[in-house]
């Protein structure tokens, strides 16, 4: 058996190997870790709209039966602060950092009349969400990235009133 194999002069230059290859992947690993963090984010960011927008389309539904007609349980405005709501429970926030708050140009509460009944549409509009990793990456090889993505989500649902909500 040959020891002096183990020892020999060739295996002292391969040391650094590893080190080197750590340096070169690292930054890479690291890129790709944080941008799976952000779609992450993304992702959830598109749920939480999604189900605030079902869930005002939910309570819109809802109607009250006076004896004389079938009316709306609640009206627009009640509606979308149902729907503030549920975007306040999750802290979803404008580009500066500030609650977001909905207003006619972000939030729609609609209804068409069809053939077999009252169609209602609640829609958020233009809802900004800003990625966090990936643009600081970006600015550091001297690339600008626009950091804002702008989300939209809709939910359409028979209403069960025929006399529609009042504002």
């Amino acid at each position: 058996m040959r020891l002096f194999k183990f020892f020999s002069p060739r295996r002292g230059r391969e040391r650094g190997n590893v080190a080197v290859e750590l340096a070169l992947g690292m930054p890479l690993l690291l890129l790709l870790i944080g941008g799976m963090i952000d779609l992450g984010l993304l992702f959830w960011e598109q749920h939480v709209l999604t189900n605030a927008t079902r869930e005002g389309a939910r309570v819109a539904a809802k109607a009250l039966d006076t004896g004389t007609a079938v009316t709306a349980q609640m009206t627009q405005s009640q509606v979308q602060q149902v729907v503030q709501n549920y975007l306040d429970n999750f802290s979803v926030k404008n580009l500066d950092g500030s609650p977001l708050v909905l207003s006619s140009g972000n939030f729609t509460y609609s209804w068409t009349n069809t053939g077999s009944g009252t169609i209602l549409t609640v829609t958020l509009n233009q809802i900004p969400y800003r990625m966090m990793l990936l643009p600081n990456a970006k600015a550091l090889i001297g690339e600008s990235m626009n950091e804002a993505f702008y989300l939209t989500a809709r939910t359409s649902m028979a209403a069960e009133w025929t006399t529609p909500p009042g504002p």
